[in-house]
């Protein structure tokens, strides 16, 4: 006995274009998500640098004065909060060059979360040490970040104990974030403050668009449906009489 089927089109997890065989059994609407989740999306990845410009940026965040839980900003009339999952009093500094600080003098993790329906494609921030020779002093940070589709992770990098630690963060495919911020590495230690904020390509989140691999796919598999309804109507139509 001979299965009935058709050949669907797809790329693999490797991008490199084949087919499968779907059975007619199954019905278009399985042959359309076949099409569908057989397309594997591009490679990105999000990009950490080092250095006061290594990445560009348009937006300098201004923080709010203040005491408190979480310390609020804005870059270009959108709203920032800054948090922290480690220290329970924060300190915003507005004058001179805007910074967030904790309340005992050691910032042992904050981030910075864009208001909600908003993204950015870049930052750059200054983890400032703490002055002297603390023993609790951080020498290594995990920095982490939140992209708009969920995605979040964290990269280990060293910090000095004297001078400016500037670290960027983008990525090469578009990916937009929604937060970033860092963490103490081991978590008992600490920075003084994190300051000179900067955020580029800051904008309102849009909708997901199918990626072009998708769209050929998607195309594809209406073609093959549309030739399959017409095949079982002319098949229904055939009349079969004995003499």
């Amino acid at each position: 006995m001979t299965s009935e089927g058709v050949w669907v089109a797809h790329f693999n997890s490797q991008g490199t274009f084949g087919m499968k065989f779907a059975l007619k059994s199954l019905g278009a609407p399985a042959v359309l998500c076949a099409l569908t989740l057989s397309a594997a999306p591009a490679n990105a990845a999000v990009l950490i640098c080092t250095g006061a410009n290594c990445v560009s940026t348009d937006g300098n965040v201004l923080v709010n004065k203040g005491t408190g839980s979480t310390v609020t900003g804005s870059v270009g009339g959108v709203g920032l909060t800054f948090t922290s999952s480690t220290d329970s009093t924060l300190v915003g500094g507005a004058n001179g060059q805007a910074r967030v600080e904790s309340a005992d003098g050691l910032l042992n993790a904050l981030t910075f979360t864009i208001q909600s329906g908003y993204g950015f494609e870049s930052a750059i921030f200054n983890l400032s040490p703490v002055p002297g020779r603390a023993r609790n002093e951080a020498t290594s940070v995990f920095l982490t970040y939140l992209l708009s589709d969920g995605t979040t992770a964290s990269i280990t990098k060293s910090v000095a104990t004297n001078g400016n630690n500037w670290f960027g963060i983008y990525g090469d495919a578009g990916e937009v974030f929604t937060s970033a911020g860092f963490i103490a590495n081991p978590s008992t230690t600490g920075i003084h403050d994190m300051r000179q904020v900067r955020l580029g390509g800051v904008g309102q989140l849009a909708a997901a668009v199918p990626e072009p691999a998708t769209w050929t796919l998607m195309l594809l598999g209406f073609g093959l449906i549309g030739g399959a309804m017409r095949s079982r109507r002319k098949d229904a139509n055939v009349r079969v009489s004995f003499g």
